[in-house]
């Protein structure tokens, strides 16, 4: 089955191919490399977990997560996505940052498992690849 790019390339599948719309004549528009099924749960998770409150590339109530795995390490990640109120509790310098930055509303704890946890980072970052620029919404403290 053969989908037509808006390019004009025909990727030899959909599971090639994010569809972005159909053209006039019904074929499916591929709009860039298709998410792996790590990234398509994330993506899922986020959206039933994450998107209330927060964006990719926007700030919402907290920060964009864009370049979200450049600013801190999956294990401080994982710690602060379980129970970010802990994390603020302990006096973890960037926790008290994003605390207080973001009107001292705190996340909520989530019942994720680490495994969860990481298919949503994957979707976060999956987000890099298509040419979007993070905005810098939060600082990194050293």
């Amino acid at each position: 089955m053969g989908t037509t790019a808006q390019s004009g390339a025909q990727p030899d599948s959909l599971a090639q191919a994010q569809v972005a719309g159909l053209n006039s004549a019904g074929q499916a528009i591929a709009m860039g490399p298709a998410l792996s099924e790590t990234e398509v749960a994330g993506e899922a998770l986020f959206k039933g977990n994450c998107a209330q409150c927060h964006a990719i590339n926007e700030v919402v109530v907290g920060p964009a997560l864009m370049g979200l795995d450049k600013r801190r390490s999956e294990r401080w990640l994982l710690s602060w996505i379980k129970n970010s109120g802990r994390m603020v509790a302990s006096g973890d310098e960037y926790a008290i940052k994003i605390f207080n930055q973001y009107g001292q509303q705190q996340m909520p704890s989530f019942q994720l498992s680490e495994s969860e946890i990481r298919q949503i980072l994957a979707y976060v970052k999956s987000h890099k690849a298509s040419g979007a620029e993070y905005n810098g919404a939060v600082a990194v403290v050293k």
